[in-house]
């Protein structure tokens, strides 16, 4: 009796470990959605991600990033946080939105979305979300002409009279209109038949051939995309989240191009011990430093920007070079 009691009170202690460490792995959340199922070329997409954490279990590190997309053109983010209360513990929602342009027609496959968090039994751990497909079709034209009405179908013909058709001499002829009448109402169709090709023309015109549609826009190259990125972080408009969350990822993605590690699942800290790892200059390793480090004050401490300027000037030094057509 005393050994089945021992090995029941082991068996309760083995499941109340074990719920509390799958209690644990349910307290973070990543979840990934968009506004649209199907767009067209030109047109915008939402891409909302969401993460939630019940309680103090866990804490993000970086912030969450999607691959970039080859049917889109990553435009603005903003970032939001909601704290409710669920029983006695804290309920924390971060959602994170981007806003994408449909560049190219194709199937495209958003996500899945990437947060770095840190968990206090763990250690630092990766979380992604779900994958949500897109189409992207092409522009729908403008068509000038609607769709035909059906012809009215011609009058029955009443039926003939039992009675024997009369003498023609004997029946009341058509007064015919006199000459100048006819002449006027002749004119006045010719007018209004020349209004309506002169309308006519001017459409054409208009739609065909003073704006001819362009076509699709080449495909840019890696170098070529990464300096187009470098060249938005100009904008003025850019907050200071958006700019840093924007600066953030282009200095990776220079990083990982230009010399091959994973610079984009990393760290910070992971990325300045494989900087020494590497042949760069003296130039560009304090670039990805000060750009780094920036980011980080202020998405995760709250910190000041300072200039963006000094920042995207310093990021230029980590751009790759254009290759020449040859």
């Amino acid at each position: 009796m005393k050994r089945e009691f021992i090995f029941v009170l082991l068996g309760a202690a083995f499941l109340g470990i074990s719920g509390t460490a799958s209690a644990q792995q349910d307290q973070v959340g990543l979840k990934l959605d968009v506004d649209q199922r199907q767009v067209e070329v030109g047109d915008k997409l939402t891409v909302t991600i969401e993460f939630k954490q019940v309680g103090s279990a866990a804490s993000a590190i970086q912030g969450p990033s999607i691959a970039t997309p080859e049917h889109f053109q990553i435009g603005g983010t903003s970032s939001a946080t909601q704290v409710t209360m669920v029983g006695q513990q804290t309920a924390e929602v971060s959602t994170t939105r981007l806003s994408l342009t449909a560049t190219t027609p194709g199937e495209e496959a958003i996500g899945p979305a990437v947060l770095i968090y840190q968990d206090p039994q763990l250690g630092r751990r990766e979380l992604k979300s779900n994958v949500a497909r897109v189409t992207v079709v092409e522009k729908s034209k403008f068509s000038l002409f609607g769709h035909k009405k059906a012809a009215n179908p011609p009058p029955t013909p009443p039926p003939a009279a039992a009675n024997p058709a009369p003498n023609p001499g004997d029946q009341i002829r058509d007064i015919k209109p006199l000459f100048f009448e006819s002449l006027s109402a002749l004119l006045l169709r010719i007018l209004v038949w020349l209004a309506v090709f002169g309308v006519f023309l001017v459409v054409i015109w208009r739609f065909f051939i003073r704006k001819k549609p362009a076509g699709p826009k080449p495909a840019l190259t890696e170098e070529a995309r990464l300096r187009e990125a470098w060249r938005k972080l100009g904008n003025e408009d850019l907050g200071g989240e958006e700019f840093c969350l924007a600066l953030s990822s282009l200095v990776r993605e220079c990083l990982q191009y230009r010399f091959g590690f994973p610079a984009v699942d990393y760290t910070t800290e992971e990325i300045l011990k494989a900087v020494t790892k590497n042949k760069l200059t003296d130039d560009e390793k304090v670039a990805a430093e000060k750009c780094l480090k920036a980011c980080d004050k202020v998405l995760y401490a709250d910190g000041n920007l300072g200039s963006k300027d000094n920042l995207r000037t310093l990021c230029s030094a980590l751009l790759p070079k254009i290759r020449k057509n040859s």
